[in-house]
């Protein structure tokens, strides 16, 4: 029986199976983006179906929300504590400090470089 690749982010993980797992996140991120954009509460972002479904992913999708929040910003702390039922950026009342404790958190966990 032929050995599945696997990926390297992701030991264990099918490669396959982390790209259909990407695609699915950049689709629901992107309608989330669009649909709440003009949104001003957190509150109301994180209950949006899209959002919510990306919650659902579950750890899978902690290195992408991560690498999100790095790359392009956007309201992911609510979906990152939901996810991984920790939150490093406990205490810190900016958000800019916030970010910075997730992407440190996801640095020393090996989710992101």
């Amino acid at each position: 029986m032929a050995e599945e690749a696997t990926s390297a982010d992701a030991p264990g993980v099918p490669s396959w199976l982390e790209f259909e797992l990407e695609h699915e996140f950049r689709e629901l991120a992107e309608q989330w983006y669009r649909e709440t954009r003009m949104m001003s509460f957190i509150r109301q972002k994180a209950v949006h179906p899209a959002y919510q479904k990306i919650i659902g992913m579950g750890r899978g999708a902690l290195p992408l929300i991560l690498r999100e929040l790095r790359d392009r910003g956007g309201d992911w702390l609510w979906a990152l504590e939901a996810i991984s039922r920790r939150n490093p950026a406990n205490g810190i009342a900016n958000f800019k400090e916030a970010v910075a404790a997730w992407l440190a958190w996801g640095r020393e966990n090996s989710l992101i470089d």
